[in-house]
């Protein structure tokens, strides 16, 4: 329930004549003192109202409202009334709302049983200052944590409004609409009320001075138009939290930061790119008899390994992994030894495909549907970075009659006329078994020579009456196999054969960063996985 007060505008007197008519009897009722009769009806208002601008169209200017209500001492704050603010603190009673342009002020609360009179300390009004239905701003400092926004505006003839962004940047109300960009820290609001237009209210839009035929528009069948929600621009507040960042140290990083966005993240998720979704779980198998085979949860799977109870891992050639129907085969001879039971099965399944949406939210499209099922817990979705073809292969061959140590690509000093017939009989080269290494075999006499690698060191010896296959231990495959039939005649001791081994590997900068925080273990470690030619 609400009342405005009345105001007196005018007094009129007029007098008049009575005159008493003949035959008439005139009964009065009266009393001189009260009787048990008198009554008291108490009203209680939940509302009171006033017009601060009564008599003139004026529109009020935000903060400068300042009057007394019996003992009370009321201001405005962006459209909103507070009552006995404490000047050392600033904190007071919100006790209702005043509307710049109208002037018309409702409290909600106030004191009670005391003088209710008005009295007008301070108010400033204008005349040049339109109201508007539209706000763009950029915020200072960037970027801004999602969710964090808030804005404030008084309505021209309503309330405060408070309006929050989503984690999307969305702003979404009955009156405002727009959008917040939390990298760029640019805001935009429109302000209006979507409003049907029916043949009631249709003659009062049109009078509008804001009304354009175009701006009508139609949603199943209906006709609408946003009307306009005009606001005070001297009301207009935000709130947001920004981050801040410490310059990354290039000499720390190992890599120029000139280069890298304010905060030093780098998007991994782009349209167009490929995206893995993979999901990491374990297995404890029953038991860990030799020869048995042991069936996993999830089949098509990418990646397998055994472990013990202490996270010890089972050596890989004691046990087989069939990918495709998930399961594990442990081998004839399989013993525990120093394992401890009990064997668990650590693996992974996985979906690649490409992607063709990326909300801010974090929700990632992918073009084709996932063949698994993947829960949060043991879920994640990683970008790819795809190397392409990738194959071993030899170069820079060439020979030197002398040996001086010096690793270069092309040979020096005189000619030889012994050499290796590659034409006929090439280097042959394992993606398995290759490396990134200069190779040079140098002669100690003229059938035998040294196998030296630039990093690896003499690994081995060779002659010319057999073929040259040095094993490298890691892949059990020969690093690289110079055939017999390719040597020539006329090798003396000291002589060269210079060549180069490309592995089938793709140069890969790896960094890893540690939120600042106080460390909860004393060692970690993480894993780089190759996939190649493998879906599952």
């Amino acid at each position: 329930m609400g009342f405005i007060m009345p105001q007196t505008d005018n007094i009129l007197s007029e007098i008049k004549t009575l005159k008493a008519f003949g035959a008439t009897n005139i009964s009065v009722k009266y009393r001189d003192t009260s009787s048990i009769s008198a009554s008291t009806k108490q009203v209680t208002a939940d509302k009171l109202g006033f017009d601060l601008t009564q008599g003139f169209d004026e529109q009020i200017l935000s903060g400068s409202v300042r009057f007394k209500l019996g003992a009370d001492t009321f201001i405005d704050r962006t459209g909103l009334l507070y009552r006995n603010v404490d000047s050392a603190t600033g904190s007071g009673i919100q006790s209702g709302t005043i509307q710049y342009g109208t002037g018309i002020a409702e409290f909600d609360s106030w004191t009670p049983n005391v003088d209710n009179q008005l009295t007008l300390q301070s108010l400033t009004t204008t005349t040049d200052m339109l109201p508007i239905h539209h706000v763009s701003f950029r915020t200072p400092t960037i970027p801004i944590r999602p969710g964090s926004l808030t804005v404030v505006v008084a309505a021209i003839a309503g309330s405060q409004l408070i309006l929050t962004a989503d984690e999307a940047g969305i702003i979404e109300t009955a009156q405002a609409h727009g959008f917040v960009n939390y990298e760029t820290g640019f805001v935009d609001i429109y302000f209006y009320v979507k409003t049907e237009i029916t043949g009631a209210n249709r003659d009062a839009i049109e009078a509008e001075e804001w009304y354009l035929p175009q701006l009508e528009f139609t949603e199943a069948g209906k006709t609408y138009i946003n009307v306009p929600y005009w606001i005070d621009a001297t009301s207009v507040r935000y709130n947001a939290i920004a981050y801040t960042y410490i310059p990354l140290d290039s000499e720390i990083l190992g890599l120029s930061a000139t280069r890298l966005p304010p905060d030093g993240r780098v998007p991994i998720f782009r349209v167009g790119d490929i995206g893995v979704i993979a999901s990491s779980k374990k297995q404890e198998l029953p038991s860990h008899v030799a020869g048995q085979t042991y069936q996993l949860d999830d089949q098509r799977i990418s990646w397998c390994e055994l472990e013990d109870s202490n996270g010890v891992k089972v050596p890989f050639d004691m046990y087989v992994v069939d990918y495709d129907y998930g399961r594990v085969t442990l081998s004839g001879d399989f013993a525990l030894n120093a394992l401890v039971a009990p064997i668990s099965a650590a693996y992974r399944y996985q979906d690649m495909g490409l992607i063709n949406d990326v909300q801010i939210n974090g929700q990632i499209t992918l073009t084709k549907p996932v063949t698994h099922n993947y829960d949060a817990d043991n879920s994640i979705v990683g970008s790819a970075l795809v190397v392409g073809d990738m194959f071993s292969r030899y170069t820079s061959r060439f020979v030197q009659e002398t040996w001086n140590n010096v690793w270069a690509d092309v040979p020096s000093g005189a000619g030889i006329s012994a050499n290796y017939n590659d034409a006929l009989y090439p280097i042959q080269i394992t993606n398995k078994g290759a490396i990134q290494e200069r190779w040079a075999l140098v002669f100690t006499d003229n059938a035998n020579f040294r196998i030296i690698g630039e990093v690896s060191g003499q690994i081995d010896t060779g002659n010319l009456n057999s073929d040259c296959a040095p094993m490298n231990p890691t892949t059990n495959a020969p690093y690289f196999k110079v055939k017999k039939e390719g040597w020539g005649t006329g090798w003396a001791s000291g002589n060269v054969l210079r060549f180069n081994t490309v592995a089938a590997m793709y140069p890969i900068w790896c960094i890893r960063t540690v939120k600042q925080s106080e460390p909860t273990t004393l060692s970690d470690n993480f894993q780089i996985m190759f996939r190649g030619d493998i879906d599952r």
